[in-house]
C-alpha cells in the first residue's frame, strides 16, 4: 500500500480526518500474510495477524482506542478472521499463542477491526455534507471483489447482494448502477503466475459493467483495481479517492484519479 497505492492510503486519512478521526499507525505493524488460504498449515495462517494485533492493542490501551482500521481487503479479512480465532477456533488460537509467547503478550480480545467502507458507511450523513452533491448525476458501478464478502463470518455486508458500496455512492449524490459480476472474483494474485485467469476474470466483469450503462468503477480493493486497470478499458478508481475528490479533499487525490472524474464532470 505503502509502495504501490499511497493515493489510497493519503486519500484514506485525508477522508478519516475530515470526519473527525484521529488515526494513529501501528507502531510495529506486520504483513498481514495475504489471506487465511494461502497457507496448508492451519495454525501458520494466523501468526502474523495476531502479532500485529498484539501490537495494536498494546497501543490502544495507550490511546485510548478501540478499533483496527485498513483500507485493504485482504487485510481486513486476515485481520478480522485472527481476531475471532479465540471463539471460532480455540485450539488453532491456543498453538499460535504458545508459539508467540516468548516474543508478546498474546492477544486475548478487546479490539474491532474494521474496513474503511464500514466507516465510510456508519458516517453516511456526514460523507453526504461534505460531498455537496458534487457527483450528482454521475453513473457509479461498484466493484467489490472478494476479500470484503468472504467467508461470511467476516462479510461486511450481504455476500450474496451486498449493498453498502452503493449507499455510499447515493451519499456522494451519484447514482450507483447494478450488473450481474459485481462480487466476481477478478483473478487477485493470480496475476503473478497465471495472468490468463486474471485476464479472463477481468474482460467478464468488464463486458458486464461495460452493459451497465456506468460512467466510472469504483472498487475498494488495490489489487483489483490494478488488475481493471491492466487488463480492461475501464475507468476505475478507488472508493477512497472517489469519497475524497467528492469531499472537496482534493489534495489526497492522485492526478489521475482528478483527471477521470473532472472529465466525467465536464471540467478540465
Amino acid at each position: 500500500m505503502k509502495r504501490d497505492f499511497s493515493e489510497v492510503e493519503r486519500s484514506s486519512l485525508a477522508l478519516l480526518a475530515a470526519l473527525g478521526y484521529r488515526v494513529v499507525e501501528i507502531s510495529s505493524w506486520y504483513c498481514c500474510g495475504g489471506f487465511p488460504g494461502a497457507t496448508a498449515l492451519e495454525h501458520v495462517k494466523y501468526v502474523s495477524s495476531l502479532r500485529t494485533l498484539s501490537v495494536a492493542y498494546r497501543q490502544s490501551r495507550e490511546l485510548g482506542a478501540d478499533s483496527v482500521v485498513t483500507s485493504c481487503p485482504f487485510c481486513y479479512n486476515t485481520l478480522r478472521q485472527a481476531e475471532q480465532l479465540p471463539v471460532s477456533r480455540p485450539g488453532e488460537y491456543v498453538r499460535v499463542a504458545d508459539y508467540l509467547r516468548d516474543e508478546l503478550e498474546p492477544y486475548r480480545g478487546g479490539l474491532r477491526v474494521l474496513h474503511l467502507v464500514e466507516v465510510i458507511s456508519a458516517r453516511l450523513s456526514d460523507v453526504a455534507k461534505l460531498a455537496e452533491g458534487r457527483l450528482r448525476g454521475v453513473r457509479v458501478a461498484a466493484y467489490y471483489g472478494c476479500m470484503l464478502l468472504r467467508p461470511r463470518a467476516v462479510a461486511v455486508d450481504n455476500p450474496d447482494n451486498p449493498q453498502v458500496i452503493e449507499r455510499i455512492v447515493e451519499a456522494l449524490g451519484a447514482v450507483p448502477v447494478r450488473y450481474p459480476y459485481r462480487t466476481y472474483c477478478c483473478g487477485s494474485f493470480h496475476v503473478l503466475a497465471e495472468p490468463a485467469i486474471v485476464r479472463g476474470n477481468t474482460e467478464r466483469i468488464a463486458r458486464s459493467i461495460a452493459s451497465s450503462g456506468a460512467d466510472i468503477v469504483v472498487t475498494p480493493c488495490p489489487l483489483c483495481l490494478y488488475n481493471l486497470r491492466r487488463y480492461t478499458n475501464l475507468k476505475v478508481v478507488h472508493l477512497s479517492e472517489l469519497v475524497a475528490y467528492a469531499a472537496n479533499l482534493r489534495e489526497a487525490v492522485s492526478p489521475e484519479t482528478l483527471k477521470v472524474v473532472a472529465s466525467l464532470r465536464g471540467e478540465t
